[in-house]
């Protein structure tokens, strides 16, 4: 290829174009838009200088009639306004625009009949494959009798418990009960599953505090939904290794307003904690306003930590102490297992990622004669 490439006319170029510039196949052209790993380097290499050089730019509708593919993914989502999804979504939106796709989004609010009617407008839609965030629904429900060999991914599925499950996971033994909402999970409908590994999270939580002397240490937001049962009992067996318990252990719904409220109830108590594990960084912020509130110092009085590294968790005072989910690359991993099911057909893949402490000012040793021993 000449430097500058060939000059560009004013007609479209086509793949047989590329394929003569580039000196290859349209197949083989084909098999470099679609992401194919089976093109030697040096060819691949070739062929993006070509469409590059021509201002290729496919045809997705004329490609859609001859594949009966649409190129477009549906991404449902509890809220795309929720910070933490945003950068799912990034992550799915970046590996999608990678491999020449389009992501089709849909806001579901916790709502499982909306997951419901949002998954029926993506099947209207022709799309290659569903990715369903942070589902509230049972997966069961979503395709009876349609399109049985459609790609369908969950990112942390919020799969439903009982109430009883939230008090068995306060008592009963944790190893036990993890594996069993493990195995549940793993079910998912028969979709594949990508999701955080909440114990290891709590694990890192419970090591840090602990290592700094707190030993009466709550966990607030006991929840019906998987994350908050696995990340209680994740509590519970680190807390159990050093020979301590949650104390105490108080529902709490996911809002800043929550949090705040739990805040007060714990400050109730004839022994109140020095330290919080709140379930999510969310709740843990209304912890901290709670706290303040009633003139007590985060950390200096008490510490607080949450899960999941928001956004704001660094900007708040004092800046929050975490688990960082690798979210973004969540959502590549999702949209990588999509588009990996369309050609290979694999059955259900269940993957679990591990996440990072962040250790911010929210935590510090506890008060002189306050530690507990």
């Amino acid at each position: 290829m000449r430097p500058g490439g060939p000059p560009r006319s004013t007609r479209a170029a086509t793949i047989k174009d590329v394929a003569r510039l580039a000196a290859v196949s349209p197949a083989t052209v084909t098999r470099v838009l679609q992401g194919r790993e089976s093109v030697r380097p040096e060819t691949r290499r070739r062929v993006e200088e070509a469409i590059e050089a021509l201002g290729y730019r496919p045809d997705h509708i004329a490609r859609a009639l001859v594949t009966r593919s649409s190129a477009t993914v549906g991404l449902l989502l509890p809220s795309s306004g929720d910070s933490f999804w945003g950068e799912v979504a990034a992550g799915i939106e970046e590996r999608a625009s990678e491999r020449g796709f389009s992501v089709l989004f849909a806001n579901a609010h916790g709502n499982a009949d909306r997951e419901l009617a949002m998954i029926e407008v993506f099947l209207a839609k022709r799309v290659d494959g569903i990715i369903v965030a942070g589902a509230a629904g049972d997966p069961a429900r979503w395709f009876r009798h349609q399109a049985p060999e459609l790609p369908v991914v969950l990112v942390n599925w919020d799969a439903r418990f009982s109430p009883q499950d939230v008090d068995a996971a306060q008592v009963g033994p944790p190893d036990e009960m993890a594996a069993s909402i493990a195995a549940e999970t793993m079910r998912a409908g028969g979709f594949s599953h990508i999701a955080f590994d909440d114990l290891g999270a709590s694990r890192m939580l419970v090591d840090h505090l602990v290592g700094l002397g707190h030993r009466r240490i709550a966990f607030l937001g006991a929840m019906p939904i998987r994350p908050s049962l696995l990340r209680l009992l994740g509590v519970r067996q680190a807390l159990g290794a050093a020979g301590l318990r949650p104390d105490p252990v108080i529902p709490c719904e996911e809002t800043l307003e929550a949090g705040h409220a739990a805040a007060a109830a714990l400050l109730e108590r004839p022994e109140a904690p020095t330290a919080v594990i709140a379930y999510s960084d969310l709740v843990a912020i209304g912890v901290i306003r709670g706290l303040h509130a009633a003139g007590v110092r985060v950390p200096e009085d008490v510490s607080v930590v949450g899960y999941d590294d928001i956004e704001v968790a660094a900007f708040v005072e004092p800046p929050l102490t975490t688990v960082r989910q690798p979210k973004v690359e969540m959502g590549r991993r999702a949209m990588d297992r999509v588009l990996g099911t369309r050609t290979a057909r694999s059955g259900p893949l269940h993957e679990v990622l591990p996440g990072e402490l962040i250790v911010r000012a929210s935590t510090a040793p506890p008060p002189a004669g306050r530690d507990g021993r």
